[in-house]
């Protein structure tokens, strides 16, 4: 199961949040400020990092490439069209147009 705060993890460090192994968030006194049940139903206590999350969109989190637990990169499985699994979130970014001479 894809953890939701995963995809904000680094605006969530630089400013002062942490996030553990089960996808919780903690603030920089241990508290835990938001949290994902096994359901995929999300939950945040905290009014800051309400505010960071709705600034922060997704589109401006640079793509990601996934990796495996020891740390290899994973390729793409071409049985599923519609998720991208080498990238983070499932989706590929989108490829730069070089200019033609």
């Amino acid at each position: 199961m894809a953890k939701y705060y995963e995809q904000y993890k680094d605006v969530l460090e630089k400013h002062g949040y942490t996030l553990d192994m089960e996808g919780n968030v903690r603030d920089a006194m241990g508290n835990q400020a938001a949290a994902e049940d096994r359901f995929g139903n999300i939950y945040c206590t905290d009014p800051n990092l309400r505010r960071i999350l709705d600034e922060t969109t997704i589109e401006n989190i640079p793509p990601k490439r996934a990796r495996n637990e020891k740390g290899h990169l994973m390729a793409d499985d071409p049985s599923t069209p519609d998720v991208n699994e080498a990238w983070e979130g499932g989706v590929a970014p989108k490829k730069k147009k070089t200019k033609s001479k």
